[in-house]
């Protein structure tokens, strides 16, 4: 492999990335840059500021600056959830909008100013996409290329006239534009966005070093586990009707939600409602190296996501993959994005939203041993072989690398 000094320089930038260190907040982006970083690119991150975190830190060999968007206690808009999530839990975030947007801007400004980067990598359309694709406007001829990943809700979500007219124009200034799911790609290209520009990429999971089975614990045969965000498209609440009829027939059966979110409140009071008490555990968020251990102590993991109000839907589902890397059957919805990971013989779907259909599908497989470990053995093969970072971080080397080398040449 070259040398570090010769390889491109590449800038990324984010509104979801870890606070610091065994943060709770999702890893993926960080993971994606560590994995560059392994092969010989340079690193560079943008991320919002948060209170608490470094405004300047060397992560893993990555330099990571963050942006100070207001006073730093009343930083609401990034993290616990996601922008989305925040702005529909508080309206009141709408207000920090517009300094999240121009603090972003004047970070990355400042950054292409003064590093030399053959690319930058943005995550998600909005605002991130938009921003990087306005300063490459006016930087012009010494604009770096520019390759945005949607990771879902920004796609989904925000599908007005103004908001779609804005994403087709982000797509149209970037050199590549990356989805996350074939289904992604279907609503990008009506959308009018050329097919040959976008290009499935997923994120991908540590499925040999840390999401594996953990062989010390024990698995419980009558427990479900549910991790993510307590946010509407999530479908938790979908989920505790049912295993308010799955107590009725299998009294022993229970269920770790593993998460926060701003309906965290309202599920545990509806949980409380529904007699679920000795049923159902809500355990918060917690560090990402401790999810393996709570998958492995599950039969069943359960991914319930709906299209939410806003027609925002999962992207992908990393919260699959992580499950079925660590030997759970797995029941999920029959959203387009999920069948890009679970198929009929690694897991059975459900009716997003339908808590009667879903009962049934939990008793079926509680009830059935041999089912669940045949289909968790099939699991974990398929997701260790298409989403591993060995496999998915290469696809993004070799698209990065490639873009950053043609930019230097052009």
């Amino acid at each position: 492999m070259a040398m570090t000094s010769e390889m491109p320089r590449v800038l990324v930038i984010a509104s979801t990335f870890p606070r610091w260190r065994n943060d709770t907040e999702p890893s993926f982006v960080f993971d994606l840059c560590r994995y560059l970083h392994g092969k010989g690119l340079q690193i560079d991150v943008i991320a919002p500021h948060a209170t608490g975190a470094e405004k300047h830190e060397l992560l893993d060999g990555i330099n990571v600056y963050r942006y100070q968007y207001f006073i730093s206690d009343l930083q609401t808009l990034a993290y616990s959830g996601g922008i989305l999530a925040n702005l529909k839990k508080n309206p009141l975030n709408y207000l920090l909008v517009p300094f999240l947007v121009i603090a972003q801007s004047f970070a990355l400004y400042h950054r292409l100013k003064n590093t030399h980067y053959r690319l930058i990598h943005a995550h998600w359309l909005i605002p991130q996409g938009c921003i990087c694709a306005f300063i490459n406007m006016l930087l012009r001829r010494k604009a770096p290329a520019l390759v945005c990943t949607s990771h879902g809700g920004d796609l989904y979500a925000l599908n007005n006239f103004f908001f779609t007219r804005l994403k087709k124009w982000t797509i149209d200034k970037c050199t590549h534009f990356c989805v996350v799911s074939s289904a992604m790609k279907k609503v990008a290209m009506k959308m009018g966005v050329n097919g040959g520009k976008i290009s499935v990429m997923p994120m991908g999971v540590d499925l040999i070093n840390e999401f594996k089975p953990v062989p010390e614990i024990k698995r419980n045969d009558q427990r479900l586990i549910f991790v993510g965000r307590l946010v509407e498209k999530k479908g938790a609440g979908c989920l505790l009707d049912a295993m308010a009829r799955v107590t009725k027939t299998v009294p022993g059966a229970e269920l770790l939600i593993v998460g926060g979110g701003p309906l965290r409140s309202t599920l545990e009071q509806e949980a409380k409602q529904l007699g679920l008490d000795n049923h159902v555990q809500f355990l918060g968020t917690v560090p990402h190296h401790q999810l393996p251990d709570l998958y492995s102590s599950a039969g069943i993991a359960v991914v319930p996501s709906i299209i939410d109000s806003t027609g925002d839907q999962e992207g992908l589902g990393l919260v699959t993959i992580e499950a079925m890397g660590c030997g759970c059957a797995v029941i999920a919805s029959s959203l387009d994005a999920i069948r890009d990971v679970v198929d009929a013989k690694t897991g059975i779907f459900v009716t997003p939203g339908d808590p009667v259909n879903l009962a049934e599908k939990i008793c079926l497989l509680l009830g059935n041993r041999e089912l669940r470990q045949q289909m968790a053995a099939q699991g974990r093969d398929k997701v260790t072989k298409q989403f591993d970072w060995q496999v998915a971080g290469e696809r993004y080397f070799q698209l990065i690398n490639s873009h950053a080398k043609l930019q230097a040449t052009g």
